[in-house]
């Protein structure tokens, strides 16, 4: 099978997926470039860019789309050829990198954060003592889970499942196999929040909004992250070889807009935090602090690569996935340094 017809099997399967989550698109004549992306965090630069007209500004018509869930939606929805750029973590741009070889695009990176992923317990598990989280280090709360049985709900192919799955590893705690410490249980966006309210998960791990929603909402407690094991994460913007070789120029038009949301975000951080919770529609606190560990640029250089990469190792696709592979998929390298005078 050629890399054509490959890509176009792997389409036409993502196509009925998409469909079943409600996230397909037909695109407007009107539309000459098309993004897809959610209204969450890790998605703030687009939010701005929005809210404030930058895309407005762009020489032509470009399509917003938004899905719920995580990053995985928006590159589906974009692999299915409902939209031309998805919006997404590291661990999505790597999952479509794997299955579809080097057809992938990678535009750039427009965020760098800690504590990007975050674990949380329901509140009768700490107060009943079977997680004790006080004065104890992630090790220690590690201990807790292990034989726990306790439910964990999670988003499949997400960054946070990537990142949660190394956590474990990391503390010797098992999600797999026969008799695991852990169960996973794979949700949705639209159910992770809901079935942690209703008590069908003991732990929901996730990225924002997720876990502040069940905090301010259930009580819930924070029990780990991945700033625990000093991983960063990075947002990214994807296409494929086929929309880039035939919107090229309007990309990079895009990627400028994403650019100035982020010079922005920088220069007008009170502002960004009033801006991005209103579209979020949850608290200031939790936009501020969400922020706080973030450090909003267009980028692509040996700190994404390398997140990429150590992702790329986490899920066992370092051999198709290479260092290699991942630095030669950005072609706007030297673009992106003229965008900053460089």
């Amino acid at each position: 099978m050629n890399k054509k017809t490959k890509i176009l099997a792997i389409s036409a399967v993502i196509i009925i997926i998409a469909a079943a989550l409600g996230a397909t698109y037909v695109l407007s004549d009107k539309e000459e470039l098309s993004v897809v992306y959610l209204n969450k965090s890790s998605y703030e630069a687009l939010i701005v860019a929005d809210k404030k007209g930058f895309f407005d500004e762009l020489s032509f018509k470009l399509g917003k789309h938004t899905v719920a869930g995580s990053g995985q939606n928006a590159v589906d929805t974009m692999l299915a050829g409902s939209a031309d750029i998805a919006a997404t973590g590291e661990g999505p741009a790597i999952n479509a990198m794997n299955k579809c070889s080097d057809d992938i695009i990678i535009l750039c990176s427009y965020d760098i954060s800690t504590s990007a992923q975050i674990w949380v317990a329901q509140k009768s598990l700490i107060d009943d003592g079977k997680i004790i989280v006080e004065d104890n280090g992630p090790e220690e709360v590690a201990g807790y889970l292990k034989g726990s049985k306790f439910k964990v709900g999670i988003i499949e192919g997400s960054s946070t499942e990537a990142m949660f799955k190394r956590w474990c590893d990391e503390y010797d705690v098992t999600y797999e196999g026969t008799n695991p410490d852990l169960n996973l249980k794979y949700l949705t966006g639209n159910t992770l929040a809901s079935s942690f309210a209703e008590g069908e998960i003991d732990i929901l791990a996730g990225s924002q909004p997720y876990p502040a929603t069940v905090m301010e909402k259930s009580e819930a407690v924070a029990i780990g992250s991945s700033e625990d094991i000093g991983v960063r994460s990075t947002s990214v913007l994807i296409t494929t070889k086929d929309n880039y070789e035939k919107k090229a120029e309007k990309m990079k038009e895009f990627v400028a807009a994403i650019k100035k949301a982020t010079d922005y975000m920088n220069d007008n951080k009170e502002e960004v935090v009033d801006i991005c919770a209103s579209s979020i529609e949850w608290s200031k606190a939790a936009q501020n602090a969400v922020l706080e560990n973030s450090t909003p640029r267009v980028a692509f250089n040996e700190s994404v690569i390398k997140i990429m990469y150590t992702t790329s190792e986490g899920k066992g696709f370092e051999n198709r996935v290479t260092r290699d592979m991942i630095s030669a998929s950005c072609p706007l390298k030297e673009y992106i340094r003229e965008l900053y005078g460089e």
